[in-house]
């Protein structure tokens, strides 16, 4: 039976839903990665991953209770697939915790941007997803906007910017190879499943190189977790309902998380170039959504 459910499971062509759903984890993992960026000056990065994903999976586990029990969630005949992603979301969380130690947060942002064109180039190369000339105008109008926001010095090309950039190719990957197996498994166990393999290739390291924490640090990294459980979650919702090349220039709407964390938690407010280059990010972001809906609507009409 389990199987048979498993199995049944087929992407939805739902974009609304799945934009906003994509806009709800992204927000999430703004502000988890705020937290991160904040505790990675104090512990290190394999210890900083270890309780990110451990405090995580609580939450996570939990809900698999109420989806159907673990036989259900987890009954899969695609292991090799899992096992790829699995080991593309190590290498991208890698990256982008070690970016995180050595860039600001602003930047890494700015460059994970690129991630928008891969997204769109694996999407049409490994799903076979339409890519339509507007969408790829759209990705451009809003990476104009973060360059024109951040004003990327010429000095972008060092090497915090290529270990950026690696991230971005692995995360846009991650995406597509999440899209992959949301045909066939459930949200929860792709959600899950890169955690473990977190926790499991951290450990051996944290074992001599573990830093006492404070209570208060440990309450800190729950609620991360709990925070980054539910982005996981949406975003591996979002890719159910809508394209991998639709939900890719929605990633630029995290750079108002990065603003308001900015303003909130270390004082730096935005400029007229930031404010600029928001009005074209939400620009390519409303762009991409109604051209979304005009391919819908003549969908349907072809239907009938």
């Amino acid at each position: 039976m389990a199987l048979e459910t498993f199995s049944a499971r087929t992407l939805q062509n739902r974009s609304v839903l799945g934009v906003f759903l994509m806009i709800i984890g992204i927000a999430l993992y703004g502000i988890s990665d705020a937290f991160i960026k904040h505790f990675i000056e104090t512990y290190s990065v394999y210890q900083t991953s270890f309780l990110r994903s451990s405090m995580r999976l609580i939450p996570l586990c939990m809900a698999v209770f109420f989806q159907g029990g673990f036989k259900q969630i987890f009954a899969t005949k695609v292991i090799g697939w899992h096992g790829a992603r699995l080991l593309v979301s190590l290498a991208y969380t890698y990256s982008f915790m070690y970016a995180f130690s050595i860039a600001s947060l602003t930047t890494v942002y700015a460059v994970g941007y690129s991630s928008a064109f891969f997204m769109i180039f694996l999407s049409a190369l490994l799903l076979k997803e339409k890519v339509g000339k507007e969408k790829w105008f759209a990705v451009c109008v809003g990476l104009i906007g973060v360059l024109i926001a951040t004003r990327i010095s010429h000095g972008i090309f060092e090497f915090s910017a290529l270990v950026i950039l690696m991230g971005a190719f692995l995360g846009a990957l991650n995406k597509v190879l999440m899209r992959k197996l949301a045909t066939t498994e459930h949200s929860l166990a792709i959600a899950i499943y890169p955690n473990l393999m977190m926790v499991l290739v951290s450990l051996p390291f944290i074992l001599n190189d573990w830093t006492v924490m404070s209570w208060y640090d440990v309450a800190v990294f729950f609620f991360i977790g709990l925070v980054t459980a539910g982005g996981q979650y949406a975003i591996a919702q979002a890719l159910r309902f809508a394209q991998g090349s639709t939900l890719a220039p929605i990633d630029y709407s995290s750079f108002f998380w990065v603003i308001a964390i900015d303003c909130l938690w270390w004082m730096k407010h935005p400029d007229q170039y930031t404010l600029w280059g928001a009005a074209l990010i939400i620009g390519s972001n409303l762009y991409i959504l109604y051209r979304t809906k005009i391919e819908e609507t003549k969908e349907i009409c072809y239907d009938k």
